[in-house]
């Protein structure tokens, strides 16, 4: 019974593994080659596409063989890859706490364009990834063991409290608009609200499906079987945020959605021309 476990567990994790992977490499490939996606939030999407792709390509084919040889592999190589898969859960959660940032910003002043230069993306991303080294380097430790549920139950409260408040900024900036209805910039406000609105939605939903799949860890982290429930079964559900990640993105996004279409269609034009 438990080796048929094990090998469901090695099944399911391979197929997200392959699966979350060429999704996140995709979205990523849609956006470095072209260049009208190449500015504000989609450069936090595409730091967030690589962070998932480390999960899926590299913490997820490692548990995978854990899996399968557990109880025969060394202690350093569990130590090691708790470490790598705690660094790259981090990345992608950091990444996501940058687009929250980034709404909070865009949405202190919806109605001007909210532009991010190079060197500011370069910088914000530099500090995610350094962020989450750092974090996930200490809450591999044992110190950082006994304060992680406490991090990660802060963290929860802080982005639901966030976004709560982003959507009522986004019902306030309305509530202006209708009042000045009849001016000559209620067009204008009113469209520029609307985009600010769905690019809330998009990142209050990417984080909605990333708390629903850490969740369960953080209540086991507090009655102190997470470590245990993790390598049964708890990466499965961590991991697969980062496989749900770049689906929710090209569903929400119609841009990504045209962009990608437009791909597939010069390609079999392409391969259809070599024939």
């Amino acid at each position: 019974m438990m080796e048929a476990k094990l090998i469901v567990l090695a099944v399911v994790n391979s197929l997200l593994s392959a699966f979350g992977s060429f999704m996140n490499l995709v979205v990523a490939f849609v956006i470095v080659n072209n260049r009208n996606l190449q500015k504000g939030l989609n450069l936090l999407i595409l730091s967030l596409c690589v962070a998932d792709f480390m999960n899926c390509a590299i913490s997820q084919p490692i548990y995978v063989y854990a899996v399968l040889n557990l109880g025969e592999t060394s202690l350093t190589f569990m130590k090691t890859f708790t470490m790598v898969a705690v660094i790259t859960l981090h990345a992608s959660t950091m990444n996501l706490l940058a687009m929250t940032i980034h709404r909070m910003r865009a949405l202190s002043r919806p109605f001007s364009y909210l532009f991010l230069s190079r060197q500011q993306v370069v910088i914000a991303v530099t500090l995610v990834w350094v962020m989450s080294v750092l974090v996930g380097v200490f809450f591999a430790t044992d110190t950082g063991k006994l304060v992680a549920a406490y991090f990660h139950l802060a963290m929860t409260l802080a982005w639901i409290a966030g976004y709560v408040g982003l959507f009522c900024l986004v019902k306030r900036h309305r509530a202006k608009i209708v009042a000045l209805e009849g001016s000559p910039t209620t067009q204008l406000q009113t469209a520029s609200l609307e985009y600010e609105s769905e690019s809330v939605k998009t990142s209050a939903i990417l984080v909605a499906s990333s708390l629903i799949c850490f969740f369960p860890d953080i209540v086991l982290d507090f009655m102190g079987r997470a470590d245990e429930s993790r390598m049964d079964w708890g990466f499965t559900i961590l991991f697969l945020s980062s496989s749900l990640n770049p689906c929710l993105i090209i569903w929400r996004s119609h841009q990504f959605q045209a962009v990608l279409t437009k791909m597939v269609r010069d390609i079999r034009q392409w391969q259809g021309f070599q024939r």
